[in-house]
């Protein structure tokens, strides 16, 4: 952005004042979740867009404020226009219609919203402050200060089909007019849409669905459908495996870190095999210990991109099949054309040509509104009865609203196919890169997985990175992770593989 500023004629303010008016002070009919914008706010944007002007364009908009208004509270209405006449006639018109829009994407300053986040929250995730994202669009994000990167972390894969979607929001803002709640066990028009809807892209049999609203969620709910269906309580889990945060979630991924402060790390009706081991599962089940068994076909989060081999996955049906266990895959994260390597491969079950009787599906299932489910087979789903289990918010309509919406997106977009590009496009980029740095790739649709010498390497690469646009927070250990938004276009692979050019170069020669 430029740094120069204009000296406007009175008529040119006169007519950019008015944008910034309604930046400042807020109409609560069309924005009733906004406040009027702070001082605190008008500092910050004219820092970033008039920075050699900043002092005294910032003491006459406080002038305008008058002497009682706090820094960190919302403008009186009552002064908002003068304020806004103020900024107008320091930015000129085409710095005031940044400004405006600057306003309209957030009237808090970063500092502000840093300082409430760190002051309320409970630690128990390491708090990302780096930037401030106020707008998306397509893979694109935009920050609280007018930056713009690429986004190599779609929200853990949650926004494949955009970081803003009007078709979405269009169809949420009609929903909420109609019914915005309803409880799991009520019929519903919303649902019923999606269902005929979803046709073709689950694999065969998988059709009865328990609607839930993260993905923990669903898969405390997989190992409860399972355990009634078996009768046995036993389940075998993998080393390297990550389920999510909740209670049952927790139990059944590896990691004692995330286990043992909850007393979760000795259960003993969890036992945990080695990846891609399938004589280890073999005598777990001959033993009778277990009659489930869990995993994710592509580790992600603790495993840094690890795809089971089809040996694996064909054997590990069959032996499911031997015993009379049933196998759970987690695609919470691997759904929707994520790690597509053929068209129509929506999920990784159907890459390797492996039936789950039970899949657990979210993320990208609602394009980014939280939305998820177990999905079983009929036969399964039977062992489940009346009071076994219930939920208050699990499919309500907004949910199966955006599920909907999502859904008709990605088969319109003919998304995977599009992802096969995409993806050999990175593994390609990825090929020719040579630096000693780069020790090794891993490709699985748009799960990306990059060794680098060490976590410290890891993390000065992201900050080179966000430099050049594009910003990857994802990492396990020394590995780098990569999960770009569905909707990715070529030139934005190519920015970013640009961009980790650089940072490569750049550490290099440091």
């Amino acid at each position: 952005m430029t740094n120069a500023i204009n000296t406007p004629i009175a008529s040119a303010h006169e007519s950019t004042h008015t944008p910034l008016l309604n930046g400042i002070v807020n109409d609560p009919v069309t924005h009733p979740e906004r406040t009027n914008a702070t001082l605190a706010r008008i500092q910050e944007i004219i820092q970033t867009l008039a920075s050699p002007f900043c002092g005294s364009l910032l003491t006459a908009c406080i002038r305008a404020a008058g002497p009682d208004v706090d820094f960190f509270e919302p403008i009186p209405t009552a002064v908002g226009e003068d304020v806004a006449r103020a900024l107008a006639e320091g930015l000129g018109p085409k710095l005031s219609a940044q400004a405006a829009q600057m306003l309209r994407e957030s009237e808090l300053s970063t500092q502000e919203v840093i300082h409430f986040h760190r002051k309320h929250k409970i630690p128990v995730s390491h708090l990302e402050d780096d930037l401030l994202p106020v707008r998306g669009q397509g893979a694109k994000i935009w920050d609280s200060k007018g930056r713009v990167y690429i986004d190599l972390d779609s929200n853990y894969s949650a926004t494949n089909l955009g970081n803003a979607n009007e078709a979405i929001a269009t169809g949420l803002f009609n929903q909420a007019k109609l019914l915005i709640s309803q409880k799991e066990d009520r019929i519903q028009v919303a649902r019923t849409r999606f269902l005929k809807e979803i046709g073709g892209m689950l694999p065969d049999g998988l059709e009865h669905f328990y609607w839930q609203n993260s993905g923990g969620e669903a898969v405390d709910k997989a190992l409860k459908i399972a355990k009634a269906y078996t009768g046995h309580t036993g389940v075998i889990a993998f080393e390297g495996g990550f389920h999510g945060r909740t209670h049952g979630a927790v139990s059944v991924t590896h990691n004692l870190l995330y286990r043992k402060p909850f007393g979760l790390h000795d259960q003993p009706w969890v036992y945990f095999a080695p990846y891609d081991d399938l004589t280890a599962v073999a005598a777990l089940l001959e033993k009778e210990v277990a009659k489930t068994v869990i995993l994710e076909w592509v580790q992600g989060e603790e495993a840094g991109v690890r795809a089971a081999t089809p040996e694996f996955s064909q054997g590990l049906r069959e032996l499911c099949d031997q015993f009379g266990a049933v196998l759970i895959a987690d695609e919470v994260q691997t759904g929707f054309g994520r790690v597509a390597g053929a068209p129509g491969q929506w999920f990784a079950s159907q890459r390797l040509g492996v039936m789950p009787d039970l899949m657990t599906i979210g993320k990208s299932f609602g394009g980014g509104y939280p939305v998820t489910a177990v999905v079983t087979n009929a036969k399964v789903a039977e062992a489940m009865q009346p009071g076994y289990d219930g939920s208050t918010f699990g499919g309500n309509p907004m949910a199966m609203t955006a599920a909907l919406i999502a859904t008709r997106q990605m088969k319109a977009l003919d998304l995977t196919p599009y992802v096969v590009e995409r993806a050999e496009q990175f593994a390609n980029g990825l090929s020719k890169i040579d630096s000693p740095l780069l020790l090794n790739t891993r490709t699985v649709g748009l799960m990306i997985g990059i060794d680098l010498p060490s976590s410290e390497h890891v993390h000065n690469v992201q900050g080179v990175m966000k430099e050049h646009g594009a910003h990857s927070s994802l990492s396990t250990g020394a590995t780098l992770r990569w999960l770009p938004l569905l909707v990715i276009t070529a030139e934005e692979v190519q920015q970013v593989l640009q961009a980790f050019t650089a940072a490569l170069n750049s550490l290099e020669g440091a």
